[in-house]
């Protein structure tokens, strides 16, 4: 009897390490399935990087370009303002100019007519015009010239936000996992 229970004993425990041993083949076998699914996982994350990175670096260098064209553009617009305004400002004074010599040759020419002492009261008037008109005419060159500078930086600052949002939104497009150009 008790070489019955040792055999059944032997038989149980060679069973139990068969199936002990099954068992350990098969955690062994979804073991290597799962680190080969995890190194796949690894490799596919570490692409995915690579070519998000890619994508980056693009979107980072057009944006420089477009801040770089941005930024001639406006340079060019407040230089062309301020040839625009030298122009004006020439123009302003030969204007002036005419008009103080048409004020010149009407005195002379009411000096050498008038008759009573006290000067020509009309030429007088004439001429605080033309001064004023002239000083005028100054300041408003000097205010339309500060006003089309601040039109063309405030132009290019509003084409920068334009242009910073357009990647920012491009940048969102690519975390959602679908790229998108500016």
């Amino acid at each position: 009897m008790i070489e019955r229970l040792a055999a059944a004993l032997a038989l149980l425990l060679a069973a139990a390490l068969a199936w002990q041993s099954q068992r350990l083949g098969a955690e062994r076998a979804a073991h290597a399935r799962t680190q080969a699914a995890w190194a796949g996982e690894r490799a596919a994350t570490a692409q995915a990087e690579a070519a998000n990175a890619t994508r980056y670096r693009k979107l980072e260098g057009e944006h420089r370009d477009t801040t770089d064209r941005i930024r001639a553009d406006a340079q060019t617009a407040i230089a062309a303002a301020r040839g625009d305004a030298d122009r004006a400002r020439a123009a302003g004074q030969r204007l002036q100019q005419h008009a103080s010599a048409w004020l010149a040759a009407q005195r002379a020419a009411a000096q050498a007519g008038a008759t009573e002492p006290g000067g020509t009261p009309g030429l007088d008037a004439a001429q605080l015009l033309a001064e004023l008109f002239g000083a005028a005419d100054e300041r408003a060159g000097e205010l339309a010239q500060a006003a089309d500078a601040a039109r063309a930086s405030g132009s290019a600052c509003e084409r920068q936000y334009d242009s910073a949002r357009a990647m920012i939104e491009a940048a969102q497009g690519l975390e959602g996992g679908h790229a998108q150009t500016p």
